[in-house]
């Protein structure tokens, strides 16, 4: 009767384990929590979004240059829709035909910007505190948001606002 209890136990334990080892889902680096799709959806309400933290995935198209000599690129998303980004990082990572991970907050393009106004006709734009190389997974980012991109590096929420 003592070896039966003793294999129940053993079977019990192996079994506990199995299952505490599947409900721990490790978290992702990088989440994200934009696509294509929520753009179409917020185009045509960006002041109630304007600020939003969002984090996506494009493919750079075309790469002009911002204030301070910062990449302004425009990245076409998993639909086709396209999107510029005013980078807040200076780096090599973005050339023509990379594919990046995007952290940034949306943004409507104001009368008084320049750039955005020459480059951008869709209005709408993200400022990019942080790059992810997708191919490399350098992770690139601006000093002044240093805490959130280690953050959203180590699988950390995002915050809407």
């Amino acid at each position: 009767m003592n070896k039966l209890k003793l294999a129940l136990f053993i079977g019990l334990l192996f079994f506990t384990g199995i299952a505490i080892g599947y409900s721990q889902k490790p978290m992702q680096s990088c989440p994200r929590n934009f696509d294509g799709k929520a753009f179409t959806k917020i185009k045509k309400e960006i002041k109630k979004h304007d600020g939003d933290t969002v984090a996506f995935d494009v493919e750079v198209l075309k790469i002009a240059f911002g204030y301070n000599d910062k990449p302004y690129f425009q990245g076409k998303m998993d639909n086709g829709e396209t999107l510029w980004i005013s980078s807040m990082v200076s780096n090599s990572d973005v050339t023509v035909g990379k594919k990046l991970r995007v952290l940034g907050y949306l943004n409507g393009v104001t009368a008084d910007d320049e750039i955005g106004k020459k480059y951008n006709k869709g209005g709408i734009q993200v400022l990019a505190f942080a790059l992810l190389n997708t191919e490399t997974k350098q992770l690139h980012f601006s000093d002044a948001f240093k805490n959130e991109a280690l953050l959203w590096k180590s699988g950390g929420f995002i915050p809407k606002k």
